[in-house]
């Protein structure tokens, strides 16, 4: 299902979520709740890592936070020196999947979602190292000025595009539809504009309002149905 009702991508605060925030220090129930969580998930994934940091990135590091926005828990290595029998992106990737649709891990009901990043690609956003308990990269004093027109425009265009993928129940297309819409966004936060670029404001507006995963839930539907005998 398409909601076509526009949702904003991000919120804006003058100051951190204090349901996770002691002013610009993390509480320390959070703090511990989120180490906890990091090392459930490190041995869920059950492949030997050496983690360099854990990162708290998003919206949830920032003021720009909404009711949609979840904690992002950055599980920090170097995939270089991580053995195993797949390529490590696509093995994180599906672990973290996996722990996802196996657990509802929430602190003061925001969502938890757990990734293993490499130390060559940080998120572009603010961040915040749970492990040393200090900012990498602080967020900005305010919520910087966007281009809401375009956003709407483009958001408008994307439910166009993501509808009539839908409609053609072919699951070939909508999975065409989603990696567009991935790189459409990927190259937003390679621009100087980073999280707060159209392309990734984009996103997130079709992310609150639940696009993305009506078609990621129909790409797996439609998958399931390709491989089944009936």
């Amino acid at each position: 299902m398409i909601n076509n009702e526009y949702i904003e991508p991000i919120g804006n605060h003058t100051e951190l979520n204090p349901k996770l925030w002691d002013g610009d220090r993390l509480k320390s129930s959070v703090r511990g709740a989120l180490m906890r969580i990091a090392e459930d998930f490190l041995e869920f994934v059950d492949v030997p890592v050496e983690v360099l940091d854990v990162v708290l990135a998003g919206g949830n590091a920032n003021i720009n936070y909404s009711e949609y926005s979840d904690i992002d828990l950055h599980i920090i290595a170097d995939y270089s020196k991580i053995n195993c029998d797949r390529e490590a992106a696509e093995l994180f990737d599906t672990k973290r999947l996996l722990y996802k649709r196996d657990h509802t891990v929430e602190v003061f009901g925001i969502p938890v979602e757990l990734y293993i990043e490499d130390h060559k690609t940080p998120a572009v956003s603010a961040r915040y190292s749970v492990l040393e308990e200090s900012w990498i990269k602080r967020p900005p004093s305010r919520v910087p000025a966007y281009d809401k027109a375009e956003v709407k425009r483009m958001v408008d265009i994307w439910h166009k595009i993501i509808k009539t993928a839908i409609m053609s129940g072919d699951l070939k297309i909508c999975r065409q539809a989603l990696s567009l819409l991935r790189s459409y966004r990927k190259k937003g936060l390679k621009t100087a504009e980073g999280e707060f670029s159209v392309p990734n404001l984009v996103y997130k507006s079709l992310r609150n309002d639940h696009t993305i995963e009506g078609i990621t839930t129909l790409i797996n539907l439609l998958h399931d149905r390709r491989l089944s005998l009936i």
